[in-house]
């Protein structure tokens, strides 16, 4: 019975793990695809892709069934881990502020100011080909401060509509989750005493704020971050084995998300003020449906999780966003697309090189630099 437990163990461990890559995969390929309707900026100039039918209608099912996807399961599995086998203390807290001042705040504040310099950079030299070019430069304190907080823009005189991360964007995730673990007292403790109907709360706060949200994280926002968080805290403080937990609900997730993302692109055309009710959902069941698969592959021995993938999907999620732009932009300016066969090369191609350039560049400071690679990415 034992060698049973050991065994289901390490096959929860190793699906989470298997995830890890996939899950910053999907970022990458959201990222890539994240201009909804609108173009490519050049010399002022906006390039409209609108008249691209079909690739407008991949970049549709992309959203339904990959975007906002990543993040919450990120989440789930940070709460899961941060209690794991863990007896809980004012000793124990105090040591994991510590640890994730190496693991999240470092790092956080290092890729925050190398995408600072970039864009200081990019603004000085190469102003024509930025979306946003800079009108004025403001370096007070508060516009420095928030590139590490939520950037709106005014250090360089620009405008954003939509202001609601740092200036390296997908970090807004990191910001959250340290919010989250400061409060994990005060969760801990509301979890003892509310039971799972704690969970149930925060869950019935997150599904609603997408109604309200009006900022740059429609679907998430802190009650996305807490809920998540608490959902993996819940099951890992009370033992509930995710193989049997979840398991109960395979064929109900891939039915749901399937049906689900299905129901997100129809919507998008045809009823799109429920578009935040179907894609909610979708999140919440797409978390069941991405552990169940990544279970049931390692089931199956279709595949095993590899531990440099695992281990390069910080890497790769902290520091996409400081390049595949500038491949997207690139690859259109020389390849000059004018169908949506060659849009749809050019996305994926930028996807895929992204990839290879960061996996390369993970690998190699591995080898040579580990050190520096410690640091950022918050490895000890």
């Amino acid at each position: 019975m034992e060698m049973k437990k050991a065994d289901r163990s390490d096959l929860r461990s190793q699906a989470l793990d298997l995830l890890r890559f996939p899950l910053a995969v999907v970022i990458v390929i959201i990222h890539v695809f994240s201009n909804r309707g609108s173009g490519i900026i050049f010399n002022g100039n906006e390039i409209d892709f609108s008249n691209a039918v079909f690739f407008e209608e991949i970049k549709c099912f992309i959203d339904g069934f990959l975007r906002e996807q990543s993040v919450p399961i990120y989440f789930f599995i940070s709460g899961f881990v941060f209690f794991l086998s863990v007896e809980w203390s004012r000793e124990k807290y105090i040591q994991k502020l510590k640890n994730r001042v190496h693991t999240l705040l470092i790092p956080y504040l290092i890729w925050n100011t190398i995408s600072l310099l970039l864009m200081v950079v990019s603004q000085v030299y190469f102003a024509s080909f930025l979306a946003s070019p800079m009108s004025s430069w403001n370096p007070t304190f508060g516009n420095i401060l928030s590139c590490y907080w939520v950037y709106t823009g005014q250090l360089f005189g620009i405008e954003l509509p939509e202001a609601g991360g740092p200036i390296n964007g997908p970090l807004w995730f990191v910001r959250d989750l340290m919010i989250v673990v400061l409060c994990t007292p005060l969760l801990y403790w509301l979890m003892k005493r509310g039971n799972y109907w704690f969970v149930v709360v925060l869950g019935i706060l997150w599904f609603f704020n997408g109604y309200f949200d009006k900022g740059g994280q429609d679907f998430l926002g802190f009650f996305g971050a807490f809920f998540f968080f608490s959902w993996g805290a819940y099951m890992s403080i009370n033992r509930k084995d995710m193989l049997v937990e979840f398991g109960r609900y395979f064929r109900l997730s891939v039915f749901m998300y399937s049906i689900l993302g299905l129901s997100y692109v129809a919507a998008v055309h045809w009823c799109p003020e429920i578009c935040k009710t179907i894609k909610s959902l979708n999140v919440f069941f797409g978390l069941l449906f991405a552990y169940n698969l990544a279970a049931w592959l390692l089931r199956k021995k279709y595949c095993k999780a590899s531990p440099f993938l695992a281990s390069s999907s910080f890497f790769i999620y902290v520091s996409h966003s400081l390049i595949c732009g500038k491949l997207l932009k690139l690859l259109y300016i020389y390849l000059q697309p004018a169908s949506s066969i060659s849009l749809l090369f050019i996305h994926i191609s930028t996807v895929v090189l992204t990839l290879a350039f960061l996996l390369s560049a993970f690998y190699l400071m591995r080898r040579y630099t580990p050190a520096l690679l410690r640091v950022l990415t918050g490895r000890r």
